[in-house]
């Protein structure tokens, strides 16, 4: 089989890909060339490509980032337009008409490791790959797509995800926190997020294809997850490690092991995601055996009903309090997730949101508008329901980088004006009334400097050096200008 040289271009340095990691370091193993370009770190980014001359270019494509990927497609073409182009990532995986862009010749959906390196292949052979899973195509005007392709069952088959791919930029390498991931897939069903969709679509395809069935939850064993880390620290400046999986607290055996193994191999603090119900004094005692730092849970609201009927989250607050009981007693510190605005949702929720944050102790809040996200459940039912203001897109009709606007209704703008002050609301109960008056103003602009609690806030959450984040930001720029799966570091 003939080498091939792949190359990755995304933007900016801001959204370090794991997937794209593990794609790398798959088609390195099997026999080819591969390379990442960032527009904003290149001096002369058409030069670099051409000097590279690759077979196939690879451009990740999340849910909000298609107005950037489009754009770097039509790069692409300008300067190579005999060159393949592929994207992948969560928008592609949903929306197969992005083929009918023509600077874009395959989307792949879903998992790529095996797709990419058969279509590498079909493109060294010059022979049509319109036929392969997983990916969609523009045939004469119209999207052909293929079944996805079963899910890689054993994540230690895959080799070492290649980190230097990225860690080729000073700026990202030496940012002493960094980011891993321990496996694939969610055990939960939310209905403002897409893996429920993501995990359909393989079922369907599982009883389509009457194959046996996969599992959407997949993990590394806990030796395979410790050598990553381990590889890392090894070569380069790590103080601070978070683990991005949605779930990083399932399986109480499973973190018994990797707390042995990552406090003697590693011994970095880390903080991690966990959900309510997955929070018992057994995980926390591992995680706090491991040297976990921060755990972090989604509360979004403080109403028991929005959280169960709306959000598909069956928890009540009596479990988020003895969730948070658990993780404050064991020493850690303790960051949730909330969200404001939600259909049907009223000011006075939030306040319930407020006092639950408070009751618990919580030491970072992380604040967001409720926005009904690309191929989500919640999209389809605010279509169906009315619940969508006029000017909203998906993003990628209007090449958005997000959607427009929340759920529309009468409260909209008081709703903006409380993201802005929900910190202070509960930090500081005493000046309640004065930020409940400030809801009414007409405009968000006087409380937009407050959003400078969010970048404090994220600092205190990773424990991040000033100078540090100082020098990350100044080669990535605004986060909120980029795509939509940012890690907000400053």
């Amino acid at each position: 089989m003939a080498m091939s040289r792949i190359l990755f271009l995304q933007d900016s340095g801001l959204n370090e890909s794991l997937a794209v990691t593990d794609l790398s370091s798959w088609l390195q193993e099997n026999g080819h060339q591969t390379h990442l370009l960032l527009e904003n770190e290149e001096r002369n980014l058409t030069g670099e490509m051409l000097s590279y001359d690759p077979k196939l270019v690879v451009i990740p494509c999340p849910v909000g980032g298609e107005h950037v990927a489009k754009r770097l497609a039509s790069i692409v073409k300008k300067s190579m337009p005999s060159v393949s182009v592929m994207m992948g990532g969560t928008s592609a995986t949903f929306e197969p008409e992005l083929a009918m862009d023509p600077n874009i010749d395959a989307v792949c959906a879903g998992e790529a490791e095996g797709v990419t390196l058969e279509l590498v292949e079909r493109l060294a052979a010059n022979e049509s790959f319109s036929d392969l899973a997983n990916l969609s195509t523009c045939e004469e005007g119209k999207i052909v797509s293929n079944p996805p392709r079963a899910l890689i069952q054993n994540l230690d088959d895959l080799p070492m995800p290649d980190r230097d791919l990225y860690f080729r930029h000073p700026f990202i390498a030496r940012f002493p926190w960094k980011k891993f991931a321990t496996g694939r897939g969610c055990v939960h069903s939310c209905s403002f997020c897409w893996n429920p969709n993501l995990k359909e679509m393989y079922d369907s395809a599982d009883r389509e294809l009457n194959r046996g069935r996969s599992s959407f939850v997949r993990r590394k064993s806990p030796e395979r997850s410790v050598e990553e880390v381990a590889w890392v620290k090894e070569r380069y400046p790590l103080s601070a490690v978070h683990f991005s999986d949605d779930l990083f607290t399932i399986g109480t055996r499973w973190l018994e092991e990797f707390a042995n193994l990552y406090a003697s191999r590693v011994g970095v603090p880390f903080t991690c995601n966990s959900s309510i119900e997955l929070v018992t004094k057994s995980t926390i005692d591992a995680l706090v055996a491991a040297g976990c730092r921060g755990v972090a849970i989604g509360i979004e609201t403080g109403n028991e009903d929005l959280r169960s009927k709306i959000l598909n989250k069956r928890v009540s607050n009596d479990q988020v309090r003895q969730a948070a009981r658990i993780i404050k007693s064991a020493g850690l510190e303790l960051t949730t997730f909330n969200m404001l605005g939600s259909p049907g949702e009223t000011i006075s929720d939030a306040f319930d949101t407020v006092r639950l944050n408070r009751e618990i102790g919580t030491d970072h809040m992380r604040v967001a508008l409720a926005v009904p996200m690309p191929h989500s459940e919640w999209e389809q039912q605010a279509w169906n329901s009315g619940h969508l203001s006029e000017n909203y897109s998906s993003g990628l009709a209007e090449g958005l980088s997000k959607p427009k606007t929340t759920f529309k209704g009468s409260e909209t703008k008081a709703f903006e004006n409380f993201y802005y002050l929900f910190r202070l609301m509960v930090r500081h109960p005493k000046f309640e009334p004065g930020l409940r008056a400030m809801l009414r103003l007409n405009s968000s602009r006087p409380l937009q400097p407050f959003r400078l609690l969010n970048a404090l806030e994220e600092k205190r959450i990773f424990n991040l050096d000033w100078g540090e984040g100082l020098r990350f930001f100044s080669h990535v720029g605004d986060p909120k200008s980029r795509t939509a799966n940012y890690v907000t570091l400053i």
